[in-house]
C-alpha cells in the first residue's frame, strides 16, 4: 500500500510549515498607509492584547520584547488569573493560544525570542494597526514550525 494514503484511502496532506514571511509595517503610517477599519476593530482580540501590553502594571506578567515586534507571556498562571479576566472570557492558556493562532499571530522558536509570539502589524506604540489583523479562515490545519525561516528581530 502506499504510505501517502490514510487507511481510510483518503491521500495525506503533504506536511506544511509555518510561514514566516515578514513585511515591516512600522513605518506604514508615516508612509501613508490606509487603515480599514471594521466595526470592531477598536474591541477585538488584537486590539484589547495591545491595550495589556502596552499597560505597565502587566509588565511583571507579559511584556513586550526590547525590539517591539514581538511580546511574551513571563507567567502563564498569573496571565490566566488576573489579566486576562479583565479583558477576555477564556479562561484556560490553550484557549488564549488557540485565538491567538486565529488572529494569525506566530510563535517565535529562536534563541533570544523564544516563546515569544508576533504579528507584522502587531507593533509596540502603534495599537492603530492592529485594525489591520484580520482573522484567518477556519480549516487551514495546524503548520509546523519552521526555525530557519523566522524572522530575526535583531
Amino acid at each position: 500500500m502506499n504510505s501517502s494514503y490514510f487507511s481510510s484511502g483518503r491521500v495525506a496532506e503533504p506536511l506544511r510549515f509555518v510561514d514566516h514571511t515578514y513585511h515591516d509595517y512600522s513605518r506604514y503610517l508615516e508612509q501613508g498607509g490606509e487603515l480599514i477599519k471594521h466595526k470592531k476593530s477598536t474591541d477585538n482580540f488584537p486590539a484589547r492584547l495591545h491595550r495589556i501590553l502596552s499597560n505597565d502594571e502587566h509588565s511583571d506578567v507579559i511584556c513586550w520584547m526590547p525590539h517591539g515586534r514581538a511580546w511574551k507571556v513571563l507567567d502563564r498562571q498569573r496571565f490566566i488569573e488576573e489579566v486576562v479576566p479583565k479583558y477576555f472570557v477564556c479562561k484556560r492558556f490553550q484557549s488564549f493560544t488557540r485565538q491567538l493562532n486565529g488572529w494569525g499571530f506566530k510563535r517565535l522558536h529562536q534563541e533570544k525570542d523564544f516563546g515569544c509570539y508576533y504579528h507584522e502589524c502587531f507593533l509596540r506604540g502603534i495599537p492603530e494597526i492592529t485594525c489591520l489583523v484580520r482573522r484567518l479562515p477556519t480549516g487551514l490545519g495546524k503548520c509546523l514550525p519552521s526555525k530557519e525561516s523566522e524572522p530575526d528581530f535583531y
